[in-house]
């Protein structure tokens, strides 16, 4: 058992123990065993403890997906220390504020990247191998990701041991498929499902199949990969689900050893593409929530009779320990059937804070009196969420609400509307400055071969909608702009309209 029993790293240590001949890594075509992860990591741990590196430091591990960075990340955890995940693609200004920020002691990279000349040590993962170290060290810090601030200015957040040694045993007790969750690392390295696909798979003594940049990007190859490697799972944004249902309904091909797909990030819309994919491969679909301040706290699967699914799935009900509150006259309790609050998550799941922000921590992880009558730590997340009395919906972002004529306007509520549509494959909902006013921009992207006109999706708002919440502008687009995590870049948005200069409505 993981979770409070077994630190992360023992119930890493000890699954390796158990699968040595198993393959644990695949990466351009070239598998890696349990034993030669275990072999490898231990020599990256040594090096890192000869240097000084142990409980509490962070390591920025600086690399794109691969067996070597794999094996590293694995190190850093053997010592007791956290990993930094940057992409290393990322500007070098923003680069080195977050080492800085997040008091990293080591740059530890991929021998092919640049070096990152952050005024601290810098070790290559070939560089840094020394003898062989078979001592694990429990810190107090796993990783720390970056996630966008208000500010414009970056933030990282610290995420305790505790909080994927808990996910990743829920994982593994859950697999029910009648195949090993072999499955795709693919997720972005700034996105935490990065360290709960490779968590997951590890702990169950399966296969984890790194899928690099070019690829993870193309839902043709991705569909290739998923048949070449035998793969049942995989984690990613909901964008990429709808690229690879799209891929299969073309393609016309079948993947028949997938059996589950995760999805996070953003809202979740089942459009005719999902709903074909996942009834062509009898596949479950599991939508996931949780802030980076958390990681995943709730969880609703799909299964079954695809006709039946929702256009717009609930995001579930809680996953391990997590506690899901709203905070009213200034206490916490549980929601009510029929009740919206910011959602306020507590248990193991709360991360530490903002590394080199104390003020934000303070204001975001609050310990905060329950109605119970005692306390507890907690995390608000800025969710607007309603609970039916079984399920939590997603409502929206709070500071996503917008202001039309006075009107408060939930962007989610009419992207809903536009989304069943015929023909509308994604939307999003906008506030734009048009001189003083404020109004609503929609932008969609139809699904192959479809056709949608502007009055239908006008006809389809009025309809729906009181007239404050129907956009004054539609705009089609081959694709949504996508932040690196995977999410709908509102801002880019924005900006697609000041570069379209829309006329007036």
């Amino acid at each position: 058992m993981t979770g409070l029993d077994v630190p992360l790293i023992r119930a890493l240590v000890d699954a390796i123990a158990r699968h040595r001949d198993a393959v644990a890594v695949v990466d351009n075509g070239i598998a890696h065993t349990y034993a030669q992860l275990d072999e490898v990591s231990a020599e990256i741990a040594g090096g890192l403890a000869a240097r000084g590196i142990g409980p509490g430091d962070v390591v920025d591990v600086h690399s794109t997906r691969s067996w070597s960075r794999c094996a590293a990340v694995l190190g850093v955890w053997r010592v007791g220390a956290g990993v930094l995940s940057i992409d290393p693609t990322m500007p070098s200004t923003w680069t080195g504020k977050l080492v800085t920020s997040a008091g990293c002691s080591m740059v530890l990279r991929a021998d092919e990247c640049a070096p990152v000349d952050a005024g601290i040590p810098e070790h290559t993962f070939r560089s840094i191998r020394g003898a062989r170290r078979d001592e694990v060290a429990d810190g107090p810090i796993c990783y720390v990701i970056p996630t966008s601030g208000s500010t414009g200015e970056p933030k990282a957040v610290v995420v305790p041991p505790v909080v994927l040694a808990e996910l990743g045993a829920w994982h593994v007790r859950r697999w029910s498929h009648d195949r090993a969750p072999n499955t795709l690392h693919m997720s972005s390295i700034g996105f935490d499902m990065v360290y709960e696909d490779t968590v997951a798979t590890w702990l169950a003594g399966a296969t984890l199949i790194v899928v690099d940049d070019q690829d993870r990007l193309d839902p043709f190859t991705l569909i290739d990969i998923i048949r070449e490697h035998d793969a049942a799972r995989l984690f990613q944004p909901v964008v990429g689900l709808h690229g690879l249902a799209a891929a299969a309904c073309v393609a016309g091909v079948e993947t028949p050893t997938l059996r589950e797909i995760s999805v996070a990030g953003e809202q979740l819309v089942i459009n005719e593409e999902v709903r074909k994919f996942c009834a062509d491969g009898d596949l479950t679909l599991v939508n996931q929530y949780g802030p980076s301040e958390t990681h995943v706290v709730t969880q609703y699967r799909l299964a079954g009779d695809v006709t039946g699914w929702p256009d717009r799935p609930p995001i579930g009900t809680a996953v391990v320990d997590a506690e899901l509150l709203c905070h009213v006259d200034g206490r916490l309790r549980p929601f009510t059937a029929g009740e919206t609050w910011e959602l306020v998550i507590a248990g193991n799941c709360v991360g530490v804070g903002y590394a080199g922000d104390d003020a934000l921590t303070a204001q975001k992880f609050r310990e905060v009196e329950h109605q119970d009558g005692g306390t507890r730590r907690c995390y608000f997340s800025g969710d607007l969420v309603t609970f039916d009395g079984t399920d939590f919906h997603f409502i929206a972002r709070i500071d996503n609400q917008l202001k039309v004529n006075g009107y408060r306007v939930e962007p989610g509520e009419v992207e809903s509307v536009i989304a069943q549509v015929p023909g509308v494959r994604r939307a999003a909902v906008v506030g734009v400055k048009v001189g003083a006013s404020t109004q609503l921009a929609a932008y969609y992207t139809r699904a192959t071969g479809a056709e949608v006109e502007r009055d239908d999706l006008t006809r389809a708002c009025t309809s729906g909608l009181p007239r404050f919440m129907v956009p004054r502008h539609f705009i089609e687009l081959q694709e949504l702009p996508m932040t690196r995590n995977g999410k709908i870049d509102r801002g880019k948005l924005r900006e697609v309209f000041q570069e379209h200069s829309v006329p007036l409505g």
